[in-house]
This record gives C-alpha cells, structure tokens and sequence, in this order.
C-alpha cells in the first residue's frame, strides 16, 4: 500500500517537479551546493544529520507534508537579471502588480524550497509565475 501511494504521489508531483529539474544541457549545481533528497517520507537519522550539517532544516511540505531539507543559498538576496546570475532562481519579489515586458530586477532566491508560489525573472524581464503544492 505505501508503495502504491509513494507511485502516485510521484506520478501527481512528476510534472511539477520536471519544471525545476536540470534538463540536458543545462549546467550541474554549482561548487559547494548539493542538494539533500531523503529516500522516504520521513528522514532517517542520517540523512537528518546531513542536512543539518549543511546548514538545511527539515521541513514537512506540500500536500503530503513529506520532510523535506531545505538549504539556504550562499547568494540569497542577491540583485540579479535571470538565473545565470543566482545559485538557485532570479526571483521577483516586489509588492504590488508589474507590466509584462517592462524590465525588472530580481533577487536571487533564499533557499531551495520547491514548494509555494514564486515569479522568476529571466533576462531582466519577469518569465513566469507557478506555484507548486
């Protein structure tokens, strides 16, 4: 049964999870980052203890609250034009409503929680927004 469930979860999260997954291509995760994945729902007592070592906190997210490490960016806040110029997303975090097409600046995002709603900016121009759950 929990097999079944964790396939159907995933097959729910897949489409979502392809947009932030690095395609062919594209550049592997810069020195120093590595991204903490835990192999269940819940983390073991190793895998706890390495995301606290890197600086990550575990957090219960999305509809399944699956714990999940959330590591903080060395270049978190950082004023930025797209995602070349950040560790993890150029992000748009700006109050209030913006004109599609009009140039922005972003700031490059704080850590690399997958889930909730964010706006990213790619060549000075904000992209699009999704949110994830």
């Amino acid at each position: 049964m929990k097999a079944a469930l964790f396939g159907l979860a995933a097959l729910i999260a897949l489409p979502a999870c392809s947009l932030f997954q690095a395609g062919e291509g594209e550049a592997p995760a810069p020195a120093g980052y590595d991204r903490i994945e835990f192999a269940e729902a819940k983390a073991s007592a190793d895998e706890r203890a390495a995301c606290t070592a890197a600086g990550g906190e575990i957090v219960a997210s999305g509809k399944l609250q699956w714990e999940n490490c959330v590591q903080p960016f060395a270049d978190a806040g950082k004023a930025c034009a797209g995602d070349a110029d950040c560790v993890g997303e150029c992000r748009y975090e700006a109050d209030g409503e913006h004109v599609g097409g009009t140039p922005v600046t972003g700031t490059c995002q704080v850590n690399d929680a997958r889930f909730g709603c964010r706006t990213v900016v790619e060549d000075g121009k904000i992209a699009h927004t999704i949110c994830v759950d």
